[in-house]
């Protein structure tokens, strides 16, 4: 009982508005006790409590209804108390509740808020100038990602979110302001419980390429080591901080300088391909996608399974994404797979073959006689639904 009572009062003392709540509730029921002590036998509009807490409810709220009147002098009395108490509680627990209300939206403008009951949800670290249209471009490829389930971790100034919010359907979006690559604000963003995170190349802060990559990293040996299963995809400006994040366990790496290099050497050497890349990524008549492979294909050639896939309208088959979902997991299970050998040789071999494992590694036009592994997908290229 005496625990039960510590941990009512410390969880009243965590959120200050129920102190006030908790006073009144207990003038609320001492002022029903009392009536229902002096007006019981005496006066049938009170022949149980549940009409002393009417009449309660009634007076303190000042509404007046009448329907039930206290007939005894210490019943009137403690009537006259209720409503010069119920007029001072109910303007002060008006002005209470506001003042939470407000206190919420400030602190939800300036990024203080933590997001413990956030579940299944996108986070994105750092931040870009042209944030508002990556943001609804996100949106609008995903399909099943809407706003309120998007948290933006940042130091950016509190206008530049309330700037992302004037678009309708970003005025959702949820911030937390702080160093990203912090355990304490990635705790904030409950990154435990995130499907998918997204770490910019954010130049902020800083510059300096050594330090916005180096950000990066960080960010992933810290999730990593918070939540090994979630997704994490960098955006990368110095390939030569790539073999950290393949260390850190970084699931997919995007290489946004080396992309637009090609692209402008592709450009130059084949006419309309950037046309061509512009429209597959835009999505806009055609997209390439991923789908998952049937069970009774694991194990089979490439060719077997072309030969099924013919069977789908407007859609073509360009190859296999080998080793796809959470790296620990298929780390895992192919070192419990490589050390079912006595033989030494083969173990070491087999032990090599697992630390040189590619995460989603894509293998373009495979030849038919290609075996499909297990944790692989297929890489297709679809006309668009819309």
């Amino acid at each position: 009982m005496k625990n039960t009572l510590k941990r009512i009062k410390s969880f009243i003392n965590n959120y200050t508005f129920l102190k006030p709540v908790s006073i009144f509730a207990v003038i609320f029921l001492i002022t029903c006790a009392g009536v229902f002590l002096f007006e019981a036998g005496r006066n049938e509009q009170f022949s149980g409590f549940a009409d002393s807490l009417w009449w309660g409810i009634i007076t303190f709220s000042t509404t007046g209804y009448g329907d039930k009147v206290p007939a005894t002098t210490g019943g009137r009395i403690i009537a006259i108390a209720t409503i010069f108490v119920g007029i001072a509680g109910m303007s002060f627990l008006s002005g209470t509740f506001a003042s939470v209300f407000v206190e919420r939206n400030t602190r939800a403008r300036r990024g203080l808020m933590d997001f413990p009951k956030m579940k299944d949800h996108f986070i994105i670290c750092g931040w870009k100038d042209h944030m508002k249209d990556i943001l609804l471009d996100i949106i609008h490829v995903a399909g099943i990602i809407t706003s309120d389930r998007i948290i933006i971790i940042s130091n950016v100034d509190s206008d530049k979110i309330e700037d992302l919010k004037e678009e309708a359907e970003l005025k959702e979006i949820n911030f937390v302001r702080g160093d990203y690559f912090s355990e304490v604000t990635l705790n904030r963003a409950n990154v435990k419980n995130a499907r998918k995170v997204l770490i910019l190349a954010d130049t902020f802060d800083s510059a300096a390429v050594s330090e916005v990559d180096s950000k990066s990293v960080m960010t992933v040996l810290t999730i990593k080591a918070m939540a090994k299963n979630v997704y994490t995809t960098v955006e990368l400006l110095d390939r030569k901080y790539e073999n950290y994040l393949k260390q850190a366990l970084c699931d997919e790496i995007l290489f946004s300088r080396d992309f637009s290099r090609q692209m402008l050497a592709n450009a130059t050497a084949i006419n309309g391909m950037s046309h061509i890349i512009f429209d597959l990524l835009s999505q806009a008549n055609s997209r390439l996608a991923t789908r998952g492979l049937p069970d009774e294909f694991i194990g089979k050639t490439f060719g077997q399974y072309k030969s099924a896939f013919s069977a789908f309208e407007n859609t073509i088959l360009i190859g296999i994404l080998e080793n796809t979902g959470f790296p620990h997991m298929i780390k895992m299970e192919a070192l419990r797979e490589a050390q079912k050998t006595s033989d030494v040789s083969r173990l070491v071999n087999n032990l090599q073959k697992v630390k040189e494992l590619e995460m989603n590694r894509p293998v373009l036009v495979p030849s038919d006689d290609y075996v499909i592994q297990k944790h692989s997908q297929a890489i297709i290229l679809e006309r668009s639904s819309s």
